[in-house]
Parts: C-alpha cells; structure tokens; sequence
C-alpha cells in the first residue's frame, strides 16, 4: 500500500491519511511522524528564540528561551536513543539523533560564546563583525545537518513505499525568514555601525583635546561614510521595503557632512582654546603694575576670539547634537519596524 504524507522542510509531517498515533509505531508513517513531531517543538522553540533577538532584545536577555531550547533538545535526544529501529533500519533515527547532536552543541556551546561575544560586541567593528558572523555560521551548520535528515527523510520513506509531497509549512516558512531578514540587515547594521563607530572616536579625540587625533579621525570617518554610501546604492530593497536602506544612508550622509565641515569647526576652536589658556596665563602671571597696554590689548582680543569661537562651536554642537538624534531616532525606528514587519513571531 502506498501512504501519502506531506512533509516540510523542517520535517513536521501531516499525514493525508489521518490516524491515531500508536505508542508502538507499527506503521512506517506512525515512526516517521513520531520523529518529526519532536522536531517540530524544537522550531517552535529556535524561532522563539531568533525572534526575540531579530526584535531587538539583546541575547543575553533571551538567555531563558536558550536554556528552554537546549532542555527541548536534550530531551528529543533521550526520546531518539530510547527509539527502536523500525524493522532494523536505524538510518532516519540515526539522523534525527546526529541532527539534534549537533543542534545542542550549536545553541550550548556556539550560542554561548555568541552571548558572551555579545559584550564586547560594540568596542569595534571587527568585534562586531565577528559577533554577526558567528550568528551566521551557527545557522549554515544547522541547516546543512537539516538537509541531511531532509535526505534520509525521503530515502525512508521511499523504502516504505511512502509518498511525500514537499512543501512549506507556516513553521519553515517563518524560520528560513527569520534567517533571510538577519542576513539582511546584518549587512546594514554593519554599514551603519562602521561609520557610526568612527564618530564615536572623533568625540573622544575631540574631548582630550588632540588635534592629531581629531583630523586623523575624522579622514577615517569621512572615508567610511563615503565607502558605506556607495555600498548602499548596490542593496536592494527586502521583498520591496528599503526603508532600512534609506535610513542607514540618511545617518552616513550626516557623517558625510559632519567630517567634511563640522569637526573642523570643533577642531579651530580646540586651538584656540589652547591658544587662549597660554595667553591668559601669562597675562595673570605678569603682575598688574607691569602690564602694558599692549599686553591689555592683546589679551582682551584674545578673550575677544576665544568668544567668537566658543559661540561658533557651540552652535555647531547644537546643530549636531540635534541632527545626530533625528537620524538615529529615525534609524532606530524604521528597523524596529522593519523588523515587526518582516520577522514572525
């Protein structure tokens, strides 16, 4: 007799022909569906997982579905270990277990140094770099063991005189867009943080007063925003939406603009502040009855320029500062609603 049962990419299987599930899975279809059941509960785990960090939170806070998820595993393998072969053949068991071998070691070992890698993640764009990688990677091991249990799936049940009917369920369909949207904007992200990064050092060198670490970072901050934006006009949009694009252009065009003409003004008025600071000490050094009118003068036009400078920083600063929070309010939000559109829940 041939059975026919429709699978799906993550082997959570539908059986045409409904039947009871018997503890003793006499039938070919029963230990298939068996199997496919428990993997079944470990997407549901893994995409609640991936979705709360594709949302936003961070993975140490998503530490619980972790540890949620490694407990499902573990079980599932004691389940597979326990499991007799059917009629002798143990390859879809086999695969199954190795399967989910591997995906414990994936989300109890790699995922674990993912989190810890999550904490220096933002002291510098290789850090960064690596972290985002290491999220990829964990998910091409899983997926390439996937297609293994995929492969043995179908050799059993074409042993069994089963015919299946490939298709996508609603869980498969979320997990792979789940990994689709990542990809994406890890992409962006890593365009953005690059340049937004950069900005961070040009404030520090700005704060210490270093007038060689100021230019130094700022031509790196101009050339990373340069090389971001021509980035940009080669990604597409995600199934239509270039939102996040657009947005991420807008925040390296403000970095454009603060390298090309802002820091400058930030960096005259680092001199002349250090220009001033000189002046003045030696004006208050020299004691009152040996000052001339020239050194009054002098200094009264250096109090004069210090003024003019400070005005003229200040101004800049403000428009920054205010320039800076609109772009990433903006940034902020449309990948907060990027995310809530295209990654299930």
């Amino acid at each position: 007799m041939i059975y026919r049962i429709t699978v799906t990419l993550l082997l959570s299987v539908i059986l045409a022909n409904a039947y009871s599930q018997s503890k003793s899975l006499e039938t070919a279809s029963e230990y298939m569906d068996y199997l496919s059941t428990q993997e079944n509960e470990l997407s549901k785990k893994y995409l609640s997982y991936m979705s709360e960090v594709a949302h936003g939170n961070r993975a140490r806070k998503s530490e619980r579905k972790r540890q949620e998820l490694i407990s499902e595993i573990k079980q599932s393998i004691t389940m597979a270990n326990k499991l007799r072969p059917y009629k002798g053949d143990v390859a879809l068991r086999d695969a199954y277990k190795k399967y989910w071998d591997v995906l414990l070691k994936v989300f109890n070992e790699d995922y674990a140094k993912i989190v810890n890698m999550e904490e220096i993640s933002e002291q510098s764009y290789d850090a960064m770099e690596a972290y985002l990688m290491a999220q990829e990677k964990a998910g091409e091991v899983l997926g390439l063991e996937h297609d293994k249990v995929r492969v043995a799936f179908k050799e059993f049940a074409l042993n069994n005189n089963i015919r299946l009917v490939d298709t996508d369920s609603r869980m498969s369909k979320k997990l792979r867009q789940v990994g689709d949207v990542n990809s994406y904007y890890h992409q962006l992200y890593l365009i953005f943080f690059k340049s937004h990064k950069q900005e961070g050092y040009v404030t520090k060198a700005v704060n210490d007063k270093d007038i060689n670490g100021i230019e130094q970072n700022r031509v790196t901050m101009l050339k990373f925003a340069e090389e971001g934006l021509l980035k940009l006009d080669t990604m597409r949009a995600f199934k239509g939406d270039g939102s996040v694009v657009t947005a991420c252009r807008k925040v390296l065009q403000f970095h454009k603009s603060e390298a090309e003409k802002d820091i400058t003004i930030q960096s005259e008025f680092v001199l002349k502040r250090s220009e001033f600071e000189k002046i003045q000490k030696a004006f208050t050094a020299k004691p009152e009855g040996k000052r001339t009118q020239a050194d009054v003068d002098n200094y009264n036009k250096a109090i004069d320029e210090y003024n003019a400078s400070l005005t003229a920083v200040n101004k800049s600063s403000n428009a920054l500062n205010d320039g800076r929070a609109k772009v990433l309010d903006n940034w902020n939000t449309t990948v907060k609603r990027f995310m809530e559109s295209h990654v299930p829940r």
